[in-house]
């Protein structure tokens, strides 16, 4: 690696816009974002876009079902581990690439040069599904979290599947306005929701510790129970284990947002690997405490608010105001997280509209003068995003199967370009790596790990929680990805290819 000269290096942190133009011009794109985040501020942002600790509490009855409090302890640890390997992985691409493409523009420097062109638009594609997916899913959450708060603090309430739907389109007017009126000060809000993120936290641990029914390490790390209906404990397992995967889904948002924060290709890697060691461990300790206040498995997975976390809550405190305002806390997480994840989703999509990847490019990668953002994909992210809402109006089992597809989704765009990293370190060929970079060795290691893992998650991804399996439990996860693919396909070979501008065009990270 070049190290530069005392004066150079001092001009590029008085003058880091400079820099950071210059690479972008000298990968392909020039400068038309304003670099308005610092470095804690985008860590904050993919704290509470990942939330770690929340998502533990709002999606653990799948766990409790699969292997009851051991498959939640042990499931995670493994899931930290190797997402803290694929977050790794991409770090480093981030660091080379720092562009609002991520992971379609590492794939477009690293895949061989007959396929780059189609391995690139693809993994485009897939990114958009994902991320539309996963914002979609982070303001469901917080909108039916409102209807469990409720069912919480009133008896005579009878939740109804379209309220939820009108509570998650209030998160979602919630998070286009900050999104639009709000990009200014985003980066401060985005603190501030780090802030009590963290603080909240805390006070939520030691309310569980202090005021609930204490369970016996037995239950915790030994009993395990299988209420799925599978034959094979081990299968229910794994399956059971996937909410802690869904859990860490998130960390390549820092990634899209990096034409918006100075020295990207230094901030940028340690916002996304920060972020995750975090949340990872704040989540370990928070699903200890949680499985030591659990009074019975079924008691939590029978309660009234559809959330087990919200039903524990109100065991440990026995005041309905209290377990409401510790509930509050994750749900306005998961707001701040669909607003942070509409900010990530939208600089995707027009990083697709500008390399002309998708229909009516030219009129989507417009960048509002006035808000200095790119307005119509936030509108079009938001617009899909309300569709998504719509299918649950005609079938709920339609929209648990779209959004069911954000982890299997997002895991396979990060573990494309982490395969066309591994192909490169196998060619020996030379690398032109930035400031983030792993050793050779631990490089080799790490990337294998991180494929080896998330090829894992996407397989059990694919299972039904219970058997038998219905109409309305059947898992249609793979379903929805193979349609999205095959509409994809359908667009490539008939325009997309004929339009797309191979992104990262006149740099080449690794020759042959």
């Amino acid at each position: 690696m070049e190290h530069k000269g005392l004066a150079e290096g001092l001009e590029d942190e008085l003058h880091p816009t400079t820099t950071d133009d210059a690479r972008l011009e000298e990968i392909g794109f020039t400068e038309e974002l304003e670099r308005k985040f610092s470095v804690w501020s985008l860590a904050a942002l993919v704290l509470c876009l990942m939330g770690t600790w929340e998502a533990v509490g709002s999606t653990m009855a799948q766990a409790l079902i699969g292997g009851g409090a051991p498959c939640l302890i042990y499931n995670y640890i493994w899931c930290f581990i190797g997402s803290l390997c694929s977050c790794y992985s991409l770090a480093e691409l981030g660091s080379i690439y720092p562009t609002a493409g991520a992971q379609y523009h590492w794939v477009a420097g690293l895949a061989p040069e007959k396929s780059r062109k189609t391995a690139s638009w693809f993994t485009g594609w897939i990114c958009l599904g994902a991320a539309t997916c996963g914002t979609a899913s982070a303001g469901y959450l917080a909108g039916t979290q409102i209807q469990g708060i409720i069912s919480l603090c009133d008896e005579t309430y009878v939740p109804k599947p379209w309220h939820g739907v009108l509570l998650y389109f209030a998160v979602l007017a919630y998070s286009t306005g900050v999104n639009i009126w709000g990009s200014g000060p985003l980066s401060t809000m985005n603190l501030a929701a780090g802030i009590l993120h963290l603080t909240g936290y805390v006070a939520i641990i030691v309310t569980v510790a202090v005021m609930s029914h204490e369970q016996s390490s037995h239950f915790v790390f030994k009993e395990t129970t299988n209420l799925t209906g599978w034959s094979n404990d081990g299968l229910a397992w794994m399956i059971g284990g996937l909410t802690t995967a869904y859990a860490f889904l998130g960390y390549d948002a820092a990634a899209h947002l990096a034409e918006e924060i100075p020295h990207a290709s230094r901030n940028v890697p340690l916002a996304m690997v920060g972020s995750t060691i975090v949340n990872g461990i704040f989540g370990f300790a928070y699903s200890i405490i949680l499985m030591k206040g659990v009074p019975t498995v079924l008691q939590l997975l029978e309660s009234k608010t559809g959330f087990p976390f919200i039903q524990l809550y109100y065991d440990a405190t026995q005041h309905k105001a209290a377990a409401a305002i510790m509930a509050l806390v994750p749900t306005l997480i998961a707001m701040a997280g669909n607003a942070a994840g509409l900010a990530s989703t939208s600089r995707t999509f027009w990083a697709f509209a500008r390399d002309k990847g998708m229909p009516h490019s030219d009129f989507l990668a417009v960048v509002s003068p006035r808000f200095r953002i790119p307005l119509r994909v936030v509108l079009l992210v938001t617009m899909l995003e309300v569709a998504l809402g719509l299918i649950s109006l005609g079938s709920n089992t339609a929209l648990t199967a779209v959004l069911s597809m954000a982890t299997t989704s997002v895991y396979l765009s990060y573990s494309l370009p982490i395969c066309y990293m591994l192909r490169a370190r196998y060619k020996g060929t030379t690398q032109l790596f930035g400031p983030f970079r792993m050793p050779p060795a631990v490089g080799w290691g790490v990337n294998i790990l991180a494929v080896a893992y998330l090829v894992l998650v996407m397989f059990f991804s694919a299972w039904p929680i219970t058997y038998p399996v219905t109409r309305l439990t059947m898992n249609y996860d793979v379903v929805v990805l193979a349609g999205w693919l095959i509409i994809g396909s359908g667009y490539y070979l008939l325009r997309g290819r004929h339009q797309y501008s191979n992104p990262i065009s006149n740099v080449t990270t690794f020759r042959e």
